[in-house]
């Protein structure tokens, strides 16, 4: 389903004839393309996690020098944490963590690449190996970022199209809140 859809979205011509498009069907468009962008973000957060790890595997090996995993194991929470422990914790927003229904597809990609089994052989892996994997992920996440990018276009035109039908009296917020509440 997702890569279909995906795919659908993504066609030249997706767009096209938008302006005459009823307004539910824009709306139900501008949806399909958000649960895209969710699952391809959610995705990218994953991969993310996965390539600062590797990183830190090659740094911890470039100056422990040692073959013992701890020091990575000892460190992963500030690896996984990135610069959010500098952030004030009075100051901090909660962040809304939910895994959007195309986690798991999309995840399978990421999997492909770099998967559970291989994060508990990092200690093993020789560090052209390591190196090599770290080069798929990051070309996969400039991958991912390029499909989200297109996401957040066809995002754009079809809420700017929304926006002027609300603007000029073509649509309604009333007929909204009777759909959507």
């Amino acid at each position: 389903m997702g890569q279909d859809r995906l795919d659908g979205i993504l066609a030249e011509d997706y767009l096209s004839g938008i302006e005459e498009r009823e307004t539910p069907q824009l709306r139900t468009m501008r949806a399909e393309c958000e649960e895209e962008e969710r699952g391809l973000s959610y995705a990218r957060r994953v991969l993310q996690g996965r390539l600062d790890i590797l990183r830190a595997e090659l740094l911890r090996r470039e100056e422990d020098g040692d073959s013992h995993a701890e020091s990575l194991l000892a460190r992963l929470p500030d690896i996984l944490g990135g610069d959010h422990a500098a952030t004030d914790p009075l100051q901090a927003r909660a962040t809304r963590v939910g895994v959007p229904g195309l986690a798991e597809e999309y995840g399978e990609e990421v999997d492909a690449i770099v998967d559970e089994a291989t994060l508990h052989a990092l200690p093993e892996l020789p560090a052209d190996d390591l190196e090599a994997l770290i080069d798929r992920l990051a070309e996969h996440e400039r991958h991912l970022s390029s499909l989200r990018s297109q996401l957040f276009d066809r995002i754009d035109r079809i809420r700017d199209e929304l926006a002027a039908r609300y603007r000029d009296g073509r649509a309604s917020i009333s007929e909204l809140l009777q759909t959507d509440g």
